[in-house]
């Protein structure tokens, strides 16, 4: 495991800085950048499933729910290769997932919520994880959207101002994750109510009000650009309080359940 461990670390920042370097160097090729990324998520997706079957797969904690993300964004920007797609988001996601596998390797397999025999409970988690992912990467676009929109609006140029995409591809991508991702979070949540006893239990409430809040939010947002054709900073910025929202009730309340309160 610490071999696996090393390896998907120097992968992950190799693939950083080759994107780093492709960043930099005008027309040089993205094959190599492609290769390492291939490889890091490879040996992430191989050191997450060696976890989780240390412990037959029966718990989920903080960590792993941190790191079953990373993996997912680093796949999600895999599969999207083009050059005008958010060439200067990887780098921060392939440096997130790094730090997400370095917090994997010191946590305990059997720590955390144990989801042994509850397939429901199984389908709601990987629903919500799936939802979380792409709306994560939703709001990743959404910051280069307004810093896109500062620059052009300021007219700053920088070393990077050459290799910042189209201001309305990054918002035709960003609209059509969030919808993705605010469809997949509806059905997510509405799992829940199916599968779990009770969503408003003392240990489930703030997740699930949390959880709400930013699926009406992001379900705003949605409906306002479909329907009305808004667009713009502030349905932007709306986007991003929708996901601080989501990230308190995913994480911040299993942190508090497994870190404070274990």
């Amino acid at each position: 495991m610490l071999s696996l461990l090393v390896l998907t670390l120097l992968l992950y920042l190799a693939s950083a800085g080759a994107m780093w370097r492709q960043l930099a160097t005008e027309g040089s090729s993205n094959r190599l950048s492609w290769g390492l990324t291939l490889a890091a998520v490879v040996s992430h997706g191989v050191l997450l499933w060696n976890y989780l079957a240390r412990d037959h797969f029966d718990h989920l904690n903080v960590a792993s729910s941190l790191n079953v993300v990373a993996f997912l964004l680093a796949l999600f920007s895999l599969i999207r290769v083009q050059r005008n797609s958010g060439l200067i988001l990887r780098p921060v996601i392939y440096l997130f997932a790094a730090i997400s596998c370095l917090i994997l390797w010191f946590s305990p397999a059997d720590w955390g919520a144990s989801i042994a025999d509850t397939h429901g409970l199984a389908i709601h988690i990987v629903l919500s994880l799936l939802a979380y992912a792409i709306l994560m990467l939703a709001t990743l676009y959404a910051i280069q959207l307004l810093y896109l929109t500062y620059v052009l609006k300021n007219h700053r140029k920088n070393a990077l101002s050459g290799y910042l995409p189209p201001l309305m591809v990054v918002e035709r991508y960003f609209f059509r994750l969030l919808s993705s991702g605010t469809l997949l979070l509806f059905i997510a949540i509405a799992s829940g109510f199916v599968f779990l006893n009770d969503m408003f239990a003392q240990n489930q409430a703030h997740k699930t009000i949390l959880s709400l809040m930013a699926l009406v939010i992001y379900l705003a947002v949605v409906l306002l650009h479909r329907l009305r054709q808004l667009r713009g900073r502030s349905l932007v910025l709306t986007s991003v309080i929708a996901s601080v929202l989501l990230s308190l009730g995913y994480f911040g309340s299993r942190f508090v359940r497994d870190v404070l309160l274990s």
